[in-house]
């Protein structure tokens, strides 16, 4: 189980990088969304980007570590996929704009879906169901009584109890 969880970190780990990453490499490949060239750093990019996907990504190495605060790790980066989904939503309260300039996208309406997707909601949801999923599975393996392989071992110097 406890392979398991690190996978999982693994995956948040690269999701969250993805997120973080792809508005400063993405039109670099014609994948844009606005019209903000490739490695400007921006309010929206840092709010909306590297933020969340900094926290899924510090989740996710939590989960990896493999320490007993991997539920913190799968609720940091619970809360990162949360805010790249709701984060554009709810942008205009604080930068004072309707956010049309964020999220007006030129091209064709498959563009339009694709640049969504990939920038926001598609790569939050991703995170969520990773980070839920490892939630439940921290849940079953802290429910199932297993313990940790150096609790298994005993401490250094104690012997086996005699079998009789």
């Amino acid at each position: 189980m406890a392979a398991k969880i690190r996978v999982l970190g693994i995956a948040l780990v690269l999701v969250g990088a993805f997120g973080a990453l792809v508005p400063f490499v993405g039109p670099l490949f014609g994948y844009t969304m606005g019209s903000t060239g490739a490695w400007v750093i921006t309010e929206s990019r840092v709010t909306l980007h590297l933020i969340p996907g900094f926290v899924a990504i510090l989740g996710g190495s939590i989960m990896v570590g493999g320490s007993s605060r991997a539920r913190l790790g799968a609720v940091l980066a619970l809360l990162g996929g949360i805010w790249f989904t709701v984060g554009p939503e709810i942008r205009p309260a604080w930068a004072g704009s309707d956010g049309g300039t964020m999220m007006m996208m030129g091209g064709n309406v498959w563009s339009t879906i694709a640049s969504s997707l990939g920038y926001h909601d598609g790569t939050g949801v991703v995170i969520i169901v990773l980070a839920a999923y490892g939630l439940g599975a921290i849940s079953a393996h802290a429910s199932s009584g297993v313990t940790s392989s150096r609790s298994e071992v005993g401490r250094p110097g104690e012997r086996e109890p005699a079998r009789t």
